[in-house]
């Protein structure tokens, strides 16, 4: 990357543009991409504005290690000026994106400790996975087989967390309504998709709880 430019708005300026809009606009000026704030907690993500109006994201990291020069590890869509930069998707920002948990927090409030609160970080990550599934897999459409894995498998831990603890009702109660919908967006394939996706040997999934014998009926590894 070989530019960099500040911008402030004088007093006399009226309105409050955002930093997307000054990005677009910049990009269209100048014929090239302009690279801006994501605004997420991930420094090195960035927000892509391209000059066809379109907005994508990148990684960008520090190539001199002083914060003189940076350069483009990769992007979510093919970038205007760079041609060798892979196009790829980052699942650090499908993780960090916000998706609220209504039903979890009406059960567990945040701010729970103990047990209760290692209960509630498991019902969250169940409840953002039919969350994602409903949604069309925010933010961008696509979840890797690797992350839908790793959720499925602390829905294991829920699923023996809710065996031992006390208060097994009210937390029930909490984990069946994202269970009825997982049920409703998903298809039974006894595991073959998710092994075929992570190339491994069909799991048996006889003795695994019933939400791995299933796969969402959108795939959103497909076409990767």
């Amino acid at each position: 990357m070989t530019w960099s430019l500040s911008l402030y708005k004088a007093k006399e300026v009226e309105g409050n543009p955002s930093q997307e809009e000054l990005a677009v606009l910049l990009s269209r000026g100048l014929n090239a991409p302009v690279f801006f704030a994501w605004g997420g907690e991930l420094p090195w993500i960035r927000r892509v504005a391209q000059p066809d109006g379109g907005i994508t994201l990148a990684r960008v990291v520090d190539s001199n290690n002083d914060g003189t020069g940076f350069s483009v590890q990769g992007a979510e869509s093919a970038t205007a000026g760079f041609p060798n930069v892979p196009v790829t998707h980052f699942p650090e920002v499908v993780r960090a994106f916000g998706i609220p948990t209504p039903v979890t927090d009406s059960v567990v409030p945040l701010g729970t400790s103990g047990e209760l609160e290692s209960v509630r970080g498991l019902l969250v990550i169940w409840e953002r996975l039919c969350i994602r599934m409903r949604s069309d897999w925010p933010p961008s459409g696509w979840y890797s087989a690797e992350m839908y894995q790793e959720d499925l498998k602390l829905g294991d831990q829920l699923e023996v967390m809710l065996k031992e603890f006390p208060e097994t009702d009210r937390i029930t109660a909490a984990a069946s309504a994202p269970d009825a919908q997982y049920r409703g967006l998903s298809v039974e394939d006894r595991g073959s998709i998710l092994c075929a996706a992570l190339e491994e040997e069909v799991i048996e999934v006889g003795g695994r709880p019933w939400y791995w014998q299933r796969r969402p009926a959108v795939l959103p590894w497909a076409g990767a």
